[in-house]
């Protein structure tokens, strides 16, 4: 059996033929919305450490409490 650099393994895909355009689209789309949800956790939480005593008892939250929250890895 000869074997040339454009034919397939026999039981295998190529990579290109596993991702297609959209699929590709759909995975980057996917990565963004991710990180952007990821950012925006992380820009709450560090808006929330900065925020005073008088603030946060007018959002009813504990300096503990956000103290605690900003002190969360963005990944959580």
């Amino acid at each position: 059996m000869q074997f040339s650099p454009g034919s397939a393994i026999r039981g295998h895909r190529p990579a290109s033929a596993l991702i297609s355009r959209s699929g590709a689209g759909n995975l980057l789309s996917r990565l963004w919305q991710l990180y952007s949800k990821l950012a925006s956790k992380r820009r709450s939480r560090l808006a929330l450490d900065e925020l005073s005593t008088h603030l946060l008892d007018d959002i009813g939250v504990s300096e503990k409490e956000a103290r605690r929250e900003s002190a969360v890895p963005f990944w959580r």
